[in-house]
């Protein structure tokens, strides 16, 4: 490979964020205990970044779970830009549409999915829809009949099984609820991103569309 085409194939270089700082707490946190929960603001990088932390000390493959459509495609669309990598390769992504191609391999080592495919899957496939070693679930805030029955359910396999790491993410949530929820399995470890300026996070602009007679 010539030494242009090299440097293109490599993951480009990640924005510089505050949860950056994180990453070393994140990454020892989610390699000792079996229940992690990431607290932090919108915009903060967590659903794009954690996965390609924990990618890149070699916890994977990676399920990590949206609560819309549009969310699995955009986050899966922009990690795979980040790592120069071709969507459906290193990094792939599946919601059910019958109408859009749902993009993964034997190769995915980060898999985006709406709760409703998981839910589905696992109803197909049982325990063996949970082949990963990190199951991310994002968004928790967002709660749907789909999203509780996900979140029961690995609660139980957990409690039989023990081969795999949950990260549960969100922006706004009362912790102490999940913190208690999961005290069967055991400790949960709870790290907050602190708010920082919004320089240092993704830029959010908000647009209306006015209404013309």
């Amino acid at each position: 490979m010539a030494e242009g085409e090299e440097e293109a194939a490599r993951p480009q270089p990640r924005p510089t964020l505050a949860l950056e700082a994180f990453r070393g707490t994140i990454v020892q946190a989610v390699k000792e205990n079996r229940v992690t929960m990431i607290v932090g603001g919108t915009g903060c990088g967590k659903s794009s970044m954690i996965p390609q932390f924990l990618l890149e000390e070699n916890l994977e493959p990676i399920m990590c779970t949206q609560p819309r459509r549009f969310a699995v495609v955009a986050i899966a669309q922009r990690v795979a830009h980040s790592r120069k990598s071709m969507l459906g390769q290193e990094v792939g992504y599946h919601i059910g549409h019958p109408n859009m191609k749902n993009l993964t391999s034997t190769r995915s080592k980060i898999v985006f999915k709406t709760a409703g495919v998981m839910l589905e899957q696992i109803r197909q496939h049982g325990i063996a829809a949970l082949q990963y070693k990190v199951i991310i679930l994002d968004e928790i805030h967002e709660r749907s009949v789909e999203s509780d029955l996900v979140l029961a359910i690995i609660k139980q396999f957990m409690m039989e099984k023990s081969d795999f790491k949950l990260v549960l993410m969100s922006a706004t949530v009362d912790s102490t609820r999940y913190v208690d929820y999961f005290k069967d399995i055991g400790k949960v470890e709870l790290i907050t991103i602190p708010s920082i300026p919004c320089t240092n996070t993704f830029q959010r602009e908000v647009h209306y569309l006015g209404v013309f007679n």
